[in-house]
């Protein structure tokens, strides 16, 4: 089972007052750059996976170092999902088809 944080655990981490990780946790969610394992547990209850510390520290040192900077939303359009497929090829089988 992954380990997962709470805003405050984050807070205490970061040394960031608790409603400005909420805050960067938000936007980066809407967004959609936190991982699957990230999630809203409840009405406002988060879980974040350790993968997305790191994107969450960065934003909030982006935010810190430029106050007057737009980091809410509609400041970046929202990623598109990759998706990859895999074509698996029989031996005997033709690159064309």
């Amino acid at each position: 089972m992954t380990t997962r944080f709470s805003l405050t655990e984050l807070a205490e981490m970061f040394g960031q007052p608790v409603t400005a990780v909420r805050e960067a946790v938000e936007q980066l969610s809407r967004r959609g750059e936190l991982s699957a394992e990230s999630f809203l547990f409840g009405q406002r209850s988060w879980r974040i996976a350790p993968s997305d510390t790191r994107k969450i520290k960065n934003h909030l040192n982006v935010a810190q170092r430029n106050p007057n900077l737009n980091l809410g939303v509609g400041s970046m359009e929202p990623r598109p999902t990759r998706r990859k497929q895999i074509r698996k090829i029989m031996p005997g089988e033709s690159l064309d088809s």
